[in-house]
């Protein structure tokens, strides 16, 4: 039987880089998924072909930036399937390089908005529902600016790092309850997507963590063999 049978998952930026890797890998071991979009033309098309070959595949579009797009769709996706076992965070972005006294403060907001509030409104709405079924899986997705910080990366560094307070607090109220519930991140390093790619060299590549082995660790921490990994940030840094 394959790790994830009969467990129904929402995966939040379902369709980029790394989304792709990780809606394809929980099909292919059993799950029922619900992937997050933006409509752009890409997602489009990977939804098409995705569809064609998984019934068990669903996707919808929303603004998971905003908590009344995201109240309503946690709404619909409860009336629909009646639980959600699973919730993966993968929404977020990065911010050009700049100095604190030279960032804008629009830039500043806009990491904050896409990597952590995405990411506490979903476990906000979800949590919930997880904790009335007795059983919940949430994985967010940190970076390794949010664990050492780096020059130039304040507001990027800022969020991610508070994606990670949000994980271990989270984690730690997941043991007042009594259900198999656990809350973890995965904090990479670079990504080897085809946006990455843009600025890498094929040396640097072979350095990147792949969006393969993100969605494999992802497998294992919703497997019923994680249970007991809780809290935990893991880091995956490939070579860098």
């Amino acid at each position: 039987m394959s790790k994830l049978t009969g467990k129904i998952a929402v995966i939040t930026g379902g369709t980029g880089g790394l989304g792709q890797s990780v809606v394809t890998s929980f099909l292919n071991h059993g799950a029922t998924v619900i992937a997050t979009h933006t409509g752009n033309t890409a997602s489009m098309i990977f939804i098409k072909n995705t569809g064609i070959q998984f019934q068990n595949f669903d996707a919808q579009q929303i603004d998971v930036t905003d908590e009344k797009n995201v109240s309503n769709f946690c709404q619909n996706v409860m009336h629909e399937y009646s639980r959600v076992d699973i919730l993966c965070n993968l929404v977020g972005g990065v911010s050009s390089k700049n100095n604190i006294e030279d960032m804008a403060v629009e830039e500043w907001e806009k990491m904050l908005t896409l990597n952590l509030r995405s990411t506490f409104f979903m476990m906000k709405n979800i949590l919930p529902h997880m904790k009335r079924n007795q059983f919940g899986r949430i994985i967010n997705i940190a970076a390794r600016v949010g664990l050492t910080p780096e020059p130039q990366r304040g507001g990027y560094g800022v969020s991610k790092a508070s994606v990670i307070a949000l994980t271990k607090i989270a984690a730690e109220e997941a043991k007042l309850t009594s259900a198999d519930l656990t809350v973890n991140a995965i904090a990479p390093s670079i990504i080897l997507t085809e946006e990455n790619k843009k600025w890498g060299t094929p040396e640097d590549f072979k350095k990147w963590v792949t969006p393969k082995e993100i969605a494999d660790a992802m497998i294992y921490l919703c497997s019923d063999e994680a249970k007991s990994i809780n809290g935990q940030i893991i880091q995956m840094y490939g070579k860098v």
